[in-house]
């Protein structure tokens, strides 16, 4: 069920699923900045709390200290341009190829960046309080984990749906 019109391919979606990314996207997109904001804010509070400072002395420390936020914003901002895939009740293929492939090269960052600001903590000194090294900060890391993986499946769902989400939506049987 494509069509063509000049050289964009469109795949024609049930208007209920396009009505769930049209809202869904924006909801869960700016859901994640909101949550990624607040988990940022607790985590420097927390760290303030614990080492008189919010962030780490050491330049590495700051950039696992904030890299991996900044992943997840991405894909915040991947989601809510999510929209951009539909034209009325139809999916632009091409749009929705570019924004799959920005989405998993953006996961895959955060996901290295995640990794990474796990193992500053315990290959680095990053705190001048300390003159040990110190375990990672397990909350933040799997919250940052999580945000990101749930960033990720919405907006795959909204650029790539399944044949089984296309016929949970339509109302007609040619899905």
């Amino acid at each position: 069920m494509q069509g063509t019109f000049g050289q964009v391919e469109f795949v024609p979606l049930p208007p209920r699923f396009a009505e769930r990314v049209r809202w869904g996207s924006v909801v869960v997109g700016c859901s994640m900045i909101a949550g990624m904001v607040l988990l940022f804010g607790l985590t420097t509070f927390l760290q303030g709390i614990v080492h008189g400072h919010a962030f780490p002395d050491a330049l590495v420390g700051k950039a696992a200290a904030v890299l991996p936020p900044l992943g997840v914003l991405a894909i915040s901002v991947l989601v809510l341009s999510s929209r951009r895939c539909l034209r009325g009740d139809y999916l632009v293929v091409a749009i929705a190829a570019s924004a799959r492939n920005a989405l998993v090269f953006t996961y895959v960052l955060t996901l290295v960046l995640i990794l990474g600001s796990f193992a500053v903590p315990i290959v680095f000194r990053v705190w001048r309080d300390s003159s040990q090294y110190q375990a990672p900060d397990v909350l933040t890391t799997f919250s940052t984990l999580a945000f990101a993986t749930m960033g990720f499946l919405a907006g795959m769902f909204y650029v790539r749906p399944s044949m089984q989400t296309l016929r949970k939506f339509s109302d007609h049987p040619i899905w």
